[in-house]
């Protein structure tokens, strides 16, 4: 998948710039989501469908990015995307050699400046930059942060602890993108229900998609902005809520998970920071007729 480029947004005092990894024509509709059926294009235009559904091809159009936050207080990143180097189970993921962490030093921001890594979930494709190769050792990539795993995600993927038999599709992810940061002091497992990462964001456990998903709540100025990690994966679900992604290991509780984020989201006039939107990436929610609609932001 071709890069796409970056875009930045301000919310308040706080500076959100998306530092892309991969962008394009990436899972078959029906696979991201396998309740997709061809009658959402009638019921909502060819024209807005083709914008998160490559028509010829019937692919969803996929990005696979960080957000880059800048607060008066920290350098903070939400989710890290895959990482170069790793063995990885799912075609396309593994082996990658990107320049993604040479453009986030070319925009001035330092593996050593970030204060903050937080990661809405343990996924391959949102923790692979946490720990980087170096002569043959997986070292943490951001020395100097604190990296957010909320605990029920932490144990779920923790081999140690949960038999990780029918998760394969995740192998190695724990062992090089998690215990290099957690063995030298660098994680806080939070527990409850949310969790303060400085006096702008705030994270959220938001379950479904995997056990211990969480979402990020940011607010400056009156302006509230909501990364909303893979508790939705296109646009298209926030048309059709009730769609899950092929990729969740719990459709009851992701499916309410994604109708409340929504909700809120309008409630609040929240821009919608999700972790793999097609382009522009950043939307506002509208409420329309009992549901919703993505506007480009």
């Amino acid at each position: 998948m071709a890069a796409n480029g970056n875009i930045t947004r301000t919310i308040g005092d706080v500076t959100i710039t998306r530092m892309e990894e991969a962008y394009g024509p990436a899972f078959p509709a029906d696979v991201l989501m396998p309740s997709w059926e061809p009658g959402v294009i009638a019921d909502h235009g060819p024209d807005v469908i083709a914008q998160f559904v490559e028509p010829e091809t019937n692919l969803a159009l996929v990005s696979v990015h960080s957000w880059v936050v800048q607060t008066p207080q920290k350098t903070i990143l939400v989710d890290t995307c895959n990482g170069n180097h790793k063995e990885r189970n799912m075609e396309g993921m593994g082996g990658l050699e990107t320049d993604w962490l040479d453009r986030l030093k070319a925009m001035g921001v330092q593996p050593e400046d970030v204060d903050a890594v937080v990661c809405t979930h343990i996924h391959l494709d949102h923790v692979g930059w946490n720990a980087s190769l170096v002569d043959g050792e997986w070292v943490p990539t951001f020395p100097n942060a604190t990296h957010y795993f909320n605990r029920i995600e932490y144990e779920f993927w923790n081999p140690d602890i949960t038999d990780q038999t029918g998760l394969e599709f995740n192998a190695n992810v724990f062992d090089d993108s998690i215990r290099p940061v957690f063995d030298r002091d660098l994680v806080e497992l939070w527990e409850g229900n949310d969790c303060q990462v400085d006096d702008s964001m705030r994270l959220e456990l938001s379950p479904g998609h995997t056990p211990g998903h969480n979402i990020a709540w940011l607010e400056s100025g009156g302006e509230r902005a909501l990364f909303s990690g893979d508790a939705m994966h296109s646009p298209v679900q926030v048309l059709k809520p009730e769609w899950n992604s092929g990729f969740c290991i719990d459709g009851e509780r992701s499916a309410a998970s994604r109708r409340a984020i929504l909700e809120r989201a309008v409630e609040h006039d929240a821009l919608l920071l999700p972790a793999h939107f097609s382009a522009p990436h950043a939307y506002r929610v509208e409420a329309t007729n009992g549901g919703f609609r993505p506007v480009d932001a």
